[in-house]
C-alpha cells in the first residue's frame, strides 16, 4: 500500500472556549492528486486545511507528512505543504515581484543566491519572469495569485493547499489559473483546492471531498459525485442544465 504524502489522523479541533469544529477526522491524500475540497461556507474546509498546513495547531501526530508528525518536522511546515490565502494580497509582502518570491527562502535561513535563483525560477514557471523588478501594485487580481504560488514555490513544497483561488478573478484570471494549477500538477505537485465554485475547477480534478458541519460527508471521483444530492450540502450542481436566461439565475427553483 503507498503512503499518503498528507494524512488527517483522528484530527479533532476547536478554538479555545469553544464548540469542536472538527471531531475525530480521517482523510489521506495521494502524491500529485488534485483534490478539490467543496462545501457550504462554514462547513469546515478552512479550518481543516490550515491544520493541514501547521498554521492552526492540532494535536500531536493528527496531520502527518509522509508518516511523520508534521508538527515535529525539522524546519517550517511551509517547506512541506504551503497554503495560498484567499486574499493574495495577504501575502505580497515584498517591494518588487522578486523581493516577495525572496521573502520565504531568506525568512528560512537559505543563502541569497540560492533564494534568488529559486525565487527566479518560480516567478519564471509563473509567467512573472520579465517582470521581476515591478511593483505588485500593479498586478491584476490574477496576477498577485501567480505572484502568491510563485513566493510558496520558492520554498519547493511538495504539496500546495490553495482556499478559493478563484474568488474575485474575471473568466481571465480564473483561465490563466486553472493553466498554473494543470501545470502543477503535471510537475508532480499534490494539489489541494477550497472551493464552493465547482464548476470551474472539477472537471480537471482527480478526487471530489465534500464537507458540511465540520465532517467529510462524500469523498470519490468527480464523475461519481456530481449530480449525487450535492444540493443539500450547499453545493450547486455544476451540470445543472439551463435551457433559458431565467434558469441562469442561482434561484431554486428557477423561475417559471
Amino acid at each position: 500500500m503507498i503512503e499518503p504524502i498528507l494524512e488527517a489522523r483522528d484530527l479533532s479541533f476547536s478554538f479555545e472556549g469553544k464548540k469542536p469544529l472538527l471531531v475525530k477526522l480521517s482523510l489521506a491524500f495521494k502524491e500529485a492528486e488534485l483534490v478539490v475540497l467543496a462545501g457550504r461556507n462554514g462547513a469546515g474546509k478552512t479550518v481543516l486545511a490550515k491544520c493541514l498546513a501547521g498554521i492552526y495547531q492540532a494535536p500531536r501526530a493528527s496531520v502527518l507528512f509522509r508518516g511523520s508528525d508534521l508538527a515535529g518536522l525539522k524546519g517550517s511546515p511551509a517547506t512541506k505543504v504551503a497554503y495560498l490565502f484567499q486574499d493574495a494580497r495577504l501575502q505580497v509582502l515584498g517591494d518588487s515581484l522578486l523581493e516577495d518570491a525572496l521573502f520565504g527562502p531568506l525568512a528560512l535561513g537559505m543563502q541569497r543566491d540560492e533564494a534568488e535563483a529559486r525565487a527566479r525560477a518560480a516567478l519564471e514557471s509563473l509567467g512573472l519572469g520579465g517582470r521581476l523588478r515591478e511593483s505588485p501594485l500593479g498586478l491584476s487580481g490574477g496576477e498577485l495569485r501567480r505572484l502568491a504560488i510563485a513566493s510558496v514555490l520558492a520554498l519547493d513544497p511538495e504539496v500546495l493547499i490553495l482556499d478559493e483561488p478563484f474568488a474575485n478573478l474575471d473568466w481571465q484570471g480564473v483561465a490563466s489559473l486553472l493553466g498554473v494549477i494543470g501545470d502543477l500538477r503535471n510537475r508532480g505537485k499534490t494539489l489541494i483546492v477550497l472551493t464552493h465554485e465547482l464548476e470551474k475547477i472539477v472537471g480537471l480534478a482527480d478526487r471530489l471531498i465534500v464537507m458540511d458541519r465540520g465532517a467529510p460527508v462524500a469523498d470519490g471521483k468527480p464523475s461519481a459525485l456530481i449530480g449525487e444530492g450535492l444540493e443539500v450540502h450547499g453545493l450547486r450542481n455544476p451540470l445543472r442544465p439551463a435551457t433559458s436566461l431565467g434558469e441562469l439565475q442561482w434561484l431554486d427553483p428557477p423561475p417559471a
